[in-house]
């Protein structure tokens, strides 16, 4: 159970932290360098989150996770 919960919170950093790394992807020379560092952030976000609580519910996960990936994908 607690590693659970710690997996959880780890989560959420992760997801913090790419949401932080986000904000530098507006620039074009910054998002060049920045871009795969908040796709590996994100991605380790949602596969440490095991209870669904950051990226809500399974179905929601994936359908965000495959979002996130064609975003990613686009932009690039």
């Amino acid at each position: 159970m607690r590693r659970l919960q710690v997996k959880t919170y780890l989560s959420m950093v992760f997801y913090f932290l790419g949401d932080l790394v986000s904000h530098l992807l507006h620039y074009n020379i910054t998002s060049i360098i920045f871009y795969p560092i908040y796709r590996r952030l994100m991605l380790i976000s949602v596969e440490l989150d095991v209870n669904n609580i950051v990226w809500e519910d399974q179905t929601n996960k994936e359908i965000k996770k495959r979002d996130l990936i064609a975003k990613l994908n686009n932009e690039n």
